[in-house]
């Protein structure tokens, strides 16, 4: 009797410290707890990322994970157990959510589930009687195949959820392989044909979908996502690159704003402007390299640069871009090129981005009214060049990628005047600035300007 009353009374503590099982779209996920936070599910964050077709991204120099799906960017603050959660822990394309921050526990990263899975657009619900969670994906469906040439020749694909893609080339026989998991044909989707693609097709293949793109021999692609209500848009651009010997001479000159002890506005958890400056201008230098054209920053690490020699080493450019964030909603943008004020919001943008020239406000109040005395008096070149540069920037940013410019304007800012009218200075949001399409639309708006004759100058 004592052996079997002592048998009950372990099977019943077995019973009470188990944790709820785990299911994400039918398969479970191993190591579900809910001792972490009390009343909240956590998985480990490796296996719960792959099983909602996420990848996860950790940033060794900021308590901050990362997952990116669909276009969109997650980011979690990251705690020790029993730490006091941040006021803001959640984020989702820079927009802060609901929700607690994931936990580091035992070496490793588990990421609250029903936060992360919702964001992701899954739906979440609790089986008491067999004490499980139980997390489900939508299926993708691809309701549309289509040829865009606005902005430049490119595949669209359109899905109606997030889901993991991959990509494979097969450069024996020219063919770009896209596979799409969890993914259904709504319809028929009608094979398709264009320049920099000889044709397309899509084929349903056991619950996946195949998507083969014959791209034209010596062409180049470049596969973005970027976020289309609950699901997104795959894009697969084609270059049509400027001829070598123009694309060879051009020398391109990379601003990332900021750095060292000026970390510029700081942005929840997608961190510093310096550090999202310069993550993407190495982005789009690898971007602009590929269609062929010349490179180089004015930082590559975190080391301060003053804002008098980023203007000197921006002389021998032909395009010139300094890059910034600001408090901009997703998909807005802001445009300056070298000038007169044309307006009191320019003059005070001119004013604020030159005090990093100066020690106190006066010297960068003293530096400012310098370079408009040079502007009035039509001493600093080009700059009808620059308005074109920026007017037409903006003008293909929007075609390509639907970015909208809030502000398009003429400002006398310091760090232009090296480069003259070949210099403008672009601020994004801090989001758009962290995710994966941005780069590659900037870099073929740039192109298209090249290949037009707008950048470059005359041999």
């Amino acid at each position: 009797m004592r052996a079997l009353l002592a048998w009950v009374l372990v099977a019943l503590s077995t019973v009470a410290s188990a944790e709820p099982r785990l299911l994400v779209n039918g398969r479970e996920v191993a190591g579900n707890t809910s001792s972490l936070i009390a009343g909240t599910s956590y998985a480990p964050g490796p296996a719960l990322a792959q099983a909602l077709g996420a990848d996860l991204v950790g940033d060794s120099g900021r308590d901050v994970v990362t997952l990116q799906a669909g276009g969109r960017v997650l980011q979690l603050g990251l705690v020790d157990p029993g730490a006091q959660p941040p006021a803001a822990a959640v984020w989702l394309d820079g927009r802060p959510l609901a929700g607690g921050p994931a936990v580091r526990h035992e070496g490793e990263v588990f990421l609250p589930v029903k936060v992360v899975a919702e964001a992701l657009g899954a739906s979440v619900t609790y089986l008491a009687p067999e004490d499980t969670v139980l997390v489900v994906q939508p299926r993708a469906r691809l309701t549309a195949m289509q040829l865009r040439e606005a902005g430049g020749e490119r595949l669209e694909l359109t899905l109606s959820a997030p889901v993991r893609y991959s990509t494979f080339f097969n450069e024996p026989v020219g063919t770009l392989h896209i596979y799409l998991e969890r993914t259904d044909i709504e319809t028929r989707v009608p094979p398709v044909e264009g320049v920099g693609l000889t044709a397309a097709s899509a084929t349903a293949k056991a619950g996946a979908v195949e998507v083969r793109v014959q791209v034209r021999p010596g062409g180049a692609y470049h596969v973005y996502a970027v976020p289309d209500g609950r699901g997104f848009k795959l894009n697969v651009s084609f270059d049509a690159r400027a001829d070598g010997p123009v694309a060879a001479k051009l020398l391109v000159i990379l601003d990332p704003g900021h750095g060292g002890s000026d970390p510029g506005i700081v942005s929840g958890g997608l961190g510093s402007e310096a550090s999202l400056a310069l993550a993407f201008a190495e982005r789009l230098a690898i971007a602009l390299e590929a269609r062929g054209m010349r490179v180089l920053l004015t930082r590559r690490s975190d080391a301060p640069v003053s804002v008098p020699e980023r203007s000197r080493i921006g002389a021998t450019a032909d395009l010139f871009v300094s890059l910034h964030a600001a408090d901009l909603d997703l998909g807005d943008f802001r445009a300056y090129y070298l000038g007169d004020a044309g307006n009191v919001a320019s003059l005070e943008t001119a004013v604020r981005e030159n005090a990093a020239a100066a020690a106190r406000d006066a010297g960068a109040q003293a530096g400012t009214d310098a370079l408009r005395r040079e502007l009035l008096l039509g001493l600093v070149p080009d700059l009808d060049v620059g308005r074109r540069v920026a007017e037409g920037l903006a003008g293909r940013l929007f075609a390509i990628g639907g970015y909208r410019a809030e502000t398009l304007a003429s400002a006398p800012l310091q760090v232009l005047g090296g480069a003259a009218g070949r210099g403008v200075l672009f601020e994004f949001s801090p989001a758009d600035l962290a995710s994966d399409g941005l780069a590659d639309r900037f870099a073929e708006a740039v192109d298209q300007l090249v290949r037009g004759g707008v950048i470059g100058k005359a041999p």
